[in-house]
């Protein structure tokens, strides 16, 4: 087994100082916890320099990673999680925070069986995610639990017989999801979104587009004022809201 970790802590001298937390690893069955409190905070890739971002590397199958980032106008950046057999918790509390999670990017490292949960509680958040865009990330399991108000998700998902579960509690948020790969032929392979929505004026926009069309789509409900667009094909038509 080849397992390197490398973290590196900077913390600055400055009475107002940022906590930066930088992170490279590479090897299999690797368990990584890290947990910031405060405020402007970041955790980022190895070639950042103090209050330069650049985005994490995190290589191997089996991983576990726990992220807490607890206060405000924190951000979470990386461009490479790649790996089989991932279980990531990720959580956010607090306003203005960002969090951009790019995995299996290029389709050319597989990123099967991932189990990822996001706990998001706070307002004025944005949030990027997108896993496996030119391949597909097959048993899939992500469950997003967000409570407040202007918050901005978007994720891009190419996948395969996978569960995607949000539950919304606020409003004033807003919600872009894109979902595309092979979906299997049964019901079993499909991709599976449902949608929990309590609150008012928020936005979403849904689209499911697996070319054998078996996309499965549940939206429960309590609001006002909400825009709710969703979109359903195989790829023979081009349909929009």
């Amino acid at each position: 087994m080849n397992k390197k970790i490398s973290l590196i802590l900077l913390f600055s001298v400055f009475v107002y100082a940022d906590n930066e937390i930088y992170v490279e690893q590479s090897g299999s069955n690797a368990s990584i916890d890290l947990e910031q409190i405060g405020s402007s905070n970041l955790i980022g890739g190895t070639s950042a320099v103090s209050s330069t971002m650049t985005a994490l590397d995190l290589d191997g199958v089996s991983l576990i990673l726990d992220i807490n980032q607890i206060g405000s106008s924190n951000i979470f950046r990386s461009d490479g999680i790649d790996g089989d057999n991932l279980t990531g918790f990720f959580q956010f509390d607090g306003d203005s925070n960002v969090m951009d999670i790019l995995m299996n990017s290029s389709g050319t490292i597989s990123a099967d069986y991932i189990n990822m949960n996001i706990d998001v509680t706070g307002s004025s958040n944005t949030f990027d995610l997108e896993i496996a865009e030119n391949s597909d990330s097959s048993y899939l399991d992500l469950d997003w639990l967000i409570t407040g108000d202007s918050n901005a998700f978007d994720f891009d998902i190419d996948y395969a017989n996978a569960i995607n579960y949000v539950d919304v509690n606020g409003s004033s948020n807003t919600i872009n999801f894109s979902g595309s790969g092979y979906s299997g032929n049964t019901s079993s392979d499909s991709g599976y979104f449902y949608l929990d929505l309590d609150g008012s004026s928020n936005t979403f926009n849904i689209n499911q587009s697996s070319t054998l069309a078996r996309d499965w789509l549940k939206i429960e409900t309590t609001t006002s004022n909400s825009n709710i667009c969703i979109t359903q094909s195989d790829g023979s038509t081009s349909t929009s809201c």
